[in-house]
């Protein structure tokens, strides 16, 4: 009987210890999913509390235009040998990017409170520039096109143009139906370049810049380039005695600004610039800087 006893007795307290072990044990399981939710709880609350002090949103991290203000610039991509749309300008006696697309690069930051920072490339690279995220924004007179339009928005038109046969003094090319069998330059991913290949028998080079283009045009290694209308004229006024003019321009051409897809604030507050630029009649002022009063100079 007391050994019975005694046997009892150590069984129920070894079922009493299992029992508080196995009661801490589902405390300590219960209490940490409990903290986290608790947390996640604060989190949430601090930051609708955040929302709620400031009255207005806070911006998600792919809000681009909120990016660009929290780094203080706006990164541009061009290709600086498109004078007077965008170009190396030495007059000053130092190297620095200037144009007509500049200025409205500048004007695009300078309504977004911040600084223009300008990353120079081959043409063909600036799209793809654009797309990688390598950079905010592009500008460098780019054409608007259905092909163009698959892959990126465009601002509202900010300038009308169009594509330009030049060719050297004395060359006797009067027009694109002189061009069968003779060799074309133009700047890879340009309307340029697209407009050459339309030219039954011609043959193209290919150039990463409109200068290198140019440049082969000049010494006769070319018989004739494709560029835009207007920068066919900055050519000619540096060079009027070497280059001219043949026949009228090959098409219509209007451009605009490239930003990414998913960028519609950005693209919202380019057109409104643009729109500013018009309406105030600063629009005019560059179009007269750019394209009437321009003189080129030329790099030694």
């Amino acid at each position: 009987m007391f050994k019975f006893n005694k046997t009892v007795i150590f069984a129920l307290v070894v079922l009493m210890v299992l029992s508080v072990l196995a009661g801490c044990g589902n405390k300590t399981a219960s209490t940490e999913p409990k903290q986290d939710q608790n947390s996640q709880t604060n989190q949430g609350q601090t930051s609708q509390q955040g929302t709620d002090n400031s009255g207005q949103n806070t911006a998600s991290e792919d809000d681009i235009i909120q990016k660009i203000k929290n780094s203080g610039k706006l990164v541009m991509a061009t290709s600086a040998d498109y004078p007077p749309y965008e170009f190396h300008d030495i007059s000053g006696g130092k190297d620095e990017i200037t144009g007509f697309d500049v200025d409205i690069a500048r004007a695009i930051a300078k309504e977004l409170g911040v600084q223009l920072e300008i990353k120079d490339m081959a043409f063909d690279g600036v799209l793809p520039a654009l797309l990688a995220k390598k950079v905010d924004i592009a500008i460098a007179a780019f054409t608007i096109t259905e092909e163009r339009k698959k892959s990126v928005n465009f601002s509202d038109p900010y300038l009308d143009g169009g594509q330009q046969i030049v060719t050297y003094k004395g060359s006797g090319i009067k027009g694109k139906e002189d061009l069968k069998g003779k060799t074309i330059g133009v700047q890879l991913s340009t309307t340029g370049e697209a407009e050459a290949k339309k030219i039954e028998g011609a043959k193209l080079k290919q150039f990463d810049r409109v200068d290198a283009v140019m440049l082969d045009l000049m010494n006769k290694r070319v018989d004739a380039a494709i560029v835009g209308s207007v920068v066919a004229d900055a050519y000619l006024k540096l060079n009027p005695d070497k280059f001219e003019k043949a026949g009228d321009k090959l098409n219509s051409e209007q451009n605009g600004i490239p930003v990414r897809k998913e960028d519609t604030k950005l693209l919202e507050v380019v057109n409104k610039v643009l729109k500013d630029l018009k309406d105030s009649g600063e629009y005019d002022k560059l179009v007269q800087k750019w394209f009437v009063d321009f003189k080129p100079v030329e790099k030694k």
